[in-house]
């Protein structure tokens, strides 16, 4: 996952693997390396600690770090290294398990500190983007990050399609999803399958069985190990949402035949309403609330962008 910021590295060598660079001014860049890091990490604890009710981080007014790595004269021609710096960070933080709203906050910050650092450092682009989109409040900034990307790389097609699965799969925006992909197809190297794959994004309602089988091809075709990491997880939400809304439908059959509530899931197998439960894909299981509600007991919200409206 990070062969591009190891590229980078390398760029700092010659043939023979020695450092072209004097050793004061790598002593220097460390130096300078630290202090940034103490300074920000400072920076992000007292953030944290502030209201929740606000959004944490840099996003609609900028930050220090971003007006700094907006100027390349401070930083002795080592852009390359800082942005492996600050993408290792960024790495780290999508190495949390459960993400948090500062989370995904600082990922974007990051995110924009390695493209001014680095804009051709493409990797950032597709995973930032991908991670940023998990989160329904973020997946504006997720839009932000590919759009960035494709403005450093137009021929290349995976930026609209990314482009496009974010707007369906995160904001439930059909049109834009199928325009997007739509523009994908038409780029050099892209898979045959994306104008079919297009029209049924126009073509089809918004629910999670149509999802599924939008989803099937898009993980087929992608090799980075980490994206699709991304993109399994997205199916396992995707699936939890159809299994969701099939034992809901479920209840209120029970509801309609017997005239209560069944007392747990299992009620509507005896009653002959479902064949059997459906297997929870993370591990978990499906249980029943008050009122007819079914939820996951491994999945604390449910994907806004297949809710009724």
């Amino acid at each position: 996952m990070l062969d591009g910021g190891a590229g980078s590295m390398r760029r700092m060598t010659g043939h023979s693997g020695e450092p072209r660079v004097p050793p004061l001014l790598i002593l220097m860049l460390l130096f300078l390396l630290i202090l940034l890091a103490g300074y920000f990490s400072s920076r992000m604890f007292a953030e944290r600690s502030r209201s929740p009710q606000r959004r944490i981080g840099v996003i609609g007014r900028g930050g220090a770090l971003q007006e700094m790595s907006r100027s390349p004269f401070f930083f002795f021609g080592f852009r390359n290294v800082l942005a492996d710096a600050f993408w290792l960070e960024a790495v780290q933080v999508v190495g949390n398990k459960d993400m948090s709203p500062a989370d995904y906050d600082r990922l974007y910050e990051l995110l924009n500190v390695v493209a001014n650092f680095d804009p051709k450092f493409e990797i950032p682009y597709f995973l930032g983007g991908l991670v940023l989109g998990q989160s329904p409040d973020h997946a504006r900034e997720a839009l932000l990050v590919l759009e960035r990307g494709r403005r450093q790389y137009p021929a290349e097609w995976r930026f609209p399609f990314y482009i496009g699965f974010t707007h369906y799969f995160s904001l439930g925006d059909v049109a834009a999803g199928g325009v997007a992909m739509a523009e994908a197809a038409r780029l050099p190297g892209s898979p045959p399958y994306l104008p079919g794959l297009a029209s049924r994004m126009l073509s089809e309602a918004r629910e999670p069985e149509a999802a599924l089988r939008l989803l099937e091809p898009i993980v087929r075709q992608e090799s980075d190990p980490a994206r699709r990491a991304v993109l399994e997880r997205r199916i396992r939400e995707v699936t939890v949402e159809r299994d969701l809304q099939t034992l809901e439908r479920a209840v209120e059959r029970y509801r309609e035949k017997t005239g209560t509530v069944p007392a747990d899931l299992s009620a509507l197998v005896r009653e002959g309403v479902l064949a059997a439960i459906p297997p929870e894909p993370n591990g978990g299981r499906y249980v029943m609330e008050r009122g007819g509600k079914v939820r996951s007991n491994r999945v604390s919200q449910r994907l806004r962008v297949f809710q009724k409206i």
